[in-house]
């Protein structure tokens, strides 16, 4: 350090010399214009996580909100509160929206988790950009077995629904024609 400081050995080599001025000035802006993309990518992963996280909130409050606290009349001029329960007419079919949104907020965790390894991946990995299209594909393909086996469990929800709706007006049916023998 003294040696420098006194005229030792080292010599300063300026920049410019090393590399012409236009030469750093273009690879600066090709590092800025990578910056800005990558940061757009960036932006655009932090703006899915958000919509991904207020969905899969909204999603397991719904089932909460279908009871209301109320003031329930006692006479004409007397109140107290009450609440109104199962308030939906149509329980049966709100049911199967509550398993479906459940389900829903799985397959939302899962997409969530998908995009976070492949963040995580893209992040480490230094493969070339011939094995990233082949994680692609198998995770576009991985959603798509998901879809289709949703579709197939709710068409599954809607023949149970049809065949309980058919046995309920099997057992009223069966109720009704006992009156009817009694009458005659």
């Amino acid at each position: 350090m003294e040696e420098a400081a006194t005229g030792g050995r080292g010599t300063v080599t300026p920049f410019a010399s090393m590399f012409p001025a236009s030469e750093a000035q273009k690879a600066a802006k090709r590092v800025e214009e990578k910056i800005g993309e990558k940061q757009k990518e960036l932006d655009s992963i932090i703006e899915f996580v958000t919509e991904n996280t207020n969905l899969i909130n909204l999603v397991s409050r719904l089932p909460d909100e279908l009871n209301h606290d109320i003031m329930v009349p006692f006479g004409k001029a007397a109140f107290f509160p009450g609440r109104l329960i199962h308030t939906n007419e149509f329980m049966l079919r709100l049911h199967f929206l509550m398993l479906r949104l459940l389900r829903l907020q799985r397959v939302l965790w899962k997409l969530g988790k998908i995009m976070w390894r492949k963040s995580l991946r893209e992040k480490h990995s230094k493969s070339d950009d011939k094995n990233n299209d082949k994680k692609v594909e198998f995770e576009d393909d991985e959603y798509a077995r998901i879809m289709s086996r949703l579709d197939e469990l709710e068409k599954e929800e809607l023949e149970a629904e049809a065949e309980e709706v058919d046995a309920k007006d099997d057992v009223e049916s069966d109720v009704e024609q006992p009156d009817a023998a009694e009458k005659q």
